[in-house]
C-alpha cells in the first residue's frame, strides 16, 4: 500500500515531503514495524499529519561509513538513558522535534551488538545543533552534540542492545521504499525528454537515444 501511495503521488506531481522525509520514510515505518502499541499511537499520527518533524542521528564524525563504529554512549540511570556524544550529517536537525538516534548501551559488546535505537526529543536539555551549509547554500544537515541528554527508557524502540537489528529495518526502508518516488520521477522525466526529442527531430540521433536509455 505504501509503494502504491508513493507511486501515485509522484505521478500526480504532488510536492516532495521535504523535512518530513525522515519521519515518513525512515522513523515512522520503523516504529510501525518494531514499536509497541503505545509508541505507534504516540508517534505515528503526528508524523502522518505533519505535526512533528524527525531527524536522523546515525552517522558520527569518527566512524566514517562504518555505522557500527558509533561511540555515542547511553548510560542507564533509572527510567532514563543519559546520552553523550556527537552526530554528523543529521538530516533536518535544525527543524526537528524528534531524532531517531543510535547509541551504544553496552560498550563491552562487539561493535554490532550493544547498540540501541532511541527516539530522542530535540527540545531536551544538553542538545546543541550546528547546521552545515552545502555547496548549494542549503542547510538540511547538521552536526549535533549531546551532553548528558536524558532520554526516557520508554523511548527505546526494540530491546536494549538489539539496536543493530532495528537499524537494519530502518535502512531497509531508507534504501527501499524511501526512493520509490525518485525512481518514478526519473522515469517521468526521461519520457518527457524522449517526447521532446521526437518533436524536435532528434530521436534519430543514436547518441541521444543511448543517453536517454532508449
Amino acid at each position: 500500500m505504501r509503494l502504491i501511495f508513493l507511486e501515485e503521488t509522484e505521478k500526480a506531481g504532488a510536492p516532495y515531503v521535504g523535512a518530513g522525509f525522515v519521519g515518513l520514510l525512515h522513523a515512522g515505518p520503523t516504529i510501525a514495524a518494531e514499536g509497541t502499541a503505545e509508541q505507534r499511537a504516540r508517534w505515528l499520527p503526528p508524523i502522518l499529519r505533519g505535526d512533528e518533524v524527525w531527524c536522523q542521528g546515525f552517522s558520527e564524525p569518527d566512524a566514517g561509513s562504518d555505522l557500527a563504529a558509533l561511540r555515542t554512549r547511553a548510560r542507564r540511570d533509572g527510567d532514563d538513558y543519559v546520552v553523550s556524544g556527537s552526530k554528523i550529517w543529521t538530516s533536518h536537525a535544525e527543524v526537528a522535534d524528534w531524532c531517531e538516534l543510535l547509541v551504544r548501551t553496552d560498550p563491552e559488546a562487539p561493535k554490532h551488538r550493544g547498540i540501541s535505537w532511541l527516539a530522542m526529543p530535540m527540545d531536551a536539555p544538553g542538545i546543541t545543533v550546528r547546521p552545515l551549509k552545502t555547496l548549494a547554500g542549503s542547510a538540511e544537515f547538521a552536526e549535533m552534540f549531546l551532553d548528558e541528554v536524558r532520554v526516557p527508557v520508554a523511548n527505546r524502540v526494540g530491546a536494549e542492545n538489539d539496536g543493530w537489528r532495528v537499524t537494519m529495518v530502518t535502512l531497509s526502508f531508507e534504501r527501499g521504499t524511501a526512493f520509490v518516488g525518485e525512481v518514478v520521477a526519473c522515469r517521468r522525466v526521461l519520457r518527457e525528454l524522449a517526447v521532446e526529442a521526437r518533436k524536435n527531430g532528434r530521436w534519430d540521433d543514436p547518441a541521444l537515444r543511448r543517453r536517454l536509455g532508449g
